[in-house]
């Protein structure tokens, strides 16, 4: 260890992102046999750490903006000490938009005014609102923020059209965009004047790329966009508890929420397919949410883990999900390295696990999993798959041992030799 830079201790991920109530594992190890390593000056509220000889893992659960900050983590090989730093960030978006009209149904050829919101956002910076009209840019609106519960803030924009742009079939849409560094995360939600003069209820739209690796890339074309169309006395009655749901256009009213108690996740473009390396995308999310009633479901703790914390080539290794919720739950793999199908899968019991015979370089990298028809958050966990430096171990041992024999083998014949020498004399 001495003499060597400090790059031997090192932290996973080097720019750790986590969504609001999620959760995230940061991973510091120290390539020296016999050293520490440790996380130092946390918050016992923080996050919990689990210690090993060679690496130290920090768990932050139910990540919250004061989660946010500098990590720091030490090590020490051979009297010399190594330090690492990581800043971790939070970022928080809502689900949905919410998109109300003035009047509730717009007319064509009358004058009116659409307000979106986004309730619940961090950090207000990197937060753009955009208007369109089809796919015409109106302009990239002012917005107003105001704080809320949490340390988070609201974000209200508000759009006037005049009459000759509120015709019959016309959609305009409203796009919030939040940049944090390289990642940019995109909610939309879309409105549409019907050419009977009734407005058609409100379209939201979610995009979810995976974290703590959110590709940036901008919103699909409409085409291509998941959508769920809220229509008019959705089907799912709101919870007796819940007030009745309002007659007009919010995406956010009990009546809507019934209707897309899960928003349909799209996966990102850079994403593999799944004989390449397992995405899912799509509607099923979506799918599995639908129609149960908001607070129906119970909230779950879902976490992620690997044993070992760190993989070792040709070395047996295993990725667990697991829920801690009560009733049946059903997990899903949104992102591995390679395929599904080259894991050995077990599911049981809250949980879902992947296991490996024997690790190799390809199966490093993010995994990510979901719980199905709950609102907990995905958790992601980066995996590192480690050269086996002691696979030089039996060599030595055997050379060592070959040795040992050759000095045993050339003492013998010595003291035979001397004995016999002595023999001859006489």
């Amino acid at each position: 260890c001495p003499g060597q830079s400090s790059d031997r201790l090192a932290v996973m991920p080097q720019e750790p992102l986590v969504q609001q109530g999620g959760s995230v594992q940061l991973n510091c190890s120290l390539a020296c046999t016999g050293g520490t390593v440790q996380w130092r000056g946390l918050d016992a509220s923080l996050g919990s750490v689990t210690s090993f000889p060679t690496h130290s893992i920090l768990h932050i659960s139910s990540a919250g903006v004061a989660s946010e900050g500098t990590k720091t983590c030490q090590g020490t090989c051979q009297g010399q000490l190594y330090q690492r730093t990581v800043n971790l960030k939070v970022y928080a978006l809502p689900d949905t938009l919410q998109l109300v009209t003035e009047p509730r149904a717009l007319e064509p050829g009358q004058p009116g005014s659409l307000h979106c919101s986004a309730l619940g956002v961090y950090p207000p910076t990197g937060l753009g609102i955009t208007w369109y009209l089809g796919d015409q840019v109106l302009e990239e609106a002012d917005f107003d923020l105001m704080e809320a519960e949490e340390m988070l803030f609201n974000a209200v924009s508000t759009l006037s059209v005049e009459g000759e742009e509120v015709e019959g079939g016309v959609e305009f849409r409203c796009e919030v965009k939040l940049s944090i560094g390289q990642e940019t995360f995109t909610r939309v939600a879309s409105v549409t004047v019907s050419t009977g003069g009734d407005t058609a209820q409100p379209v939201a739209t979610t995009e979810l790329p995976p974290e703590p690796t959110i590709s940036t890339h901008d919103a699909p074309p409409r085409e291509s966009l998941t959508e769920t169309t809220l229509e008019p006395a959705a089907a799912t009655e709101p919870h007796s508890t819940e007030h009745p749901a309002p007659q007009d256009l919010v995406t956010g009213s009990p009546t809507a929420h019934s209707a897309t108690a899960t928003s349909a996740a799209t996966a990102p473009a850079e994403a593999p397919e799944t004989a390449a390396g397992s995405t899912v995308g799509g509607t099923a999310l979506g799918e599995e949410g639908a129609g149960t009633p908001e607070g129906t479901v119970p909230a779950c703790n879902l976490q992620i883990w690997s044993l070992p914390a760190e993989g070792t080539r040709g070395r047996a290794l295993s990725i667990e999900c697991q829920a801690q919720c009560a009733g049946n739950v059903t997990i899903r793999w949104l992102q591995t390295p390679v395929a599904l199908s080259q894991y050995r899968q077990e599911v049981g019991g809250g949980s879902s696990t992947l296991r490996l015979d024997h690790a190799e370089p390809q199966h490093q990298g993010y995994y990510q999993c979901v719980l199905l028809g709950h609102r907990s958050p995905a958790v992601s966990l980066r995996l590192v798959v480690l050269d086996d430096s002691s696979s030089t171990v039996p060599a030595v041992a055997a050379g060592t041992a070959l040795s040992l024999l050759g000095l045993i083998v050339s003492a013998v014949v010595s003291q035979r030799l001397r004995k016999r020498s002595r023999y001859e004399l006489r």
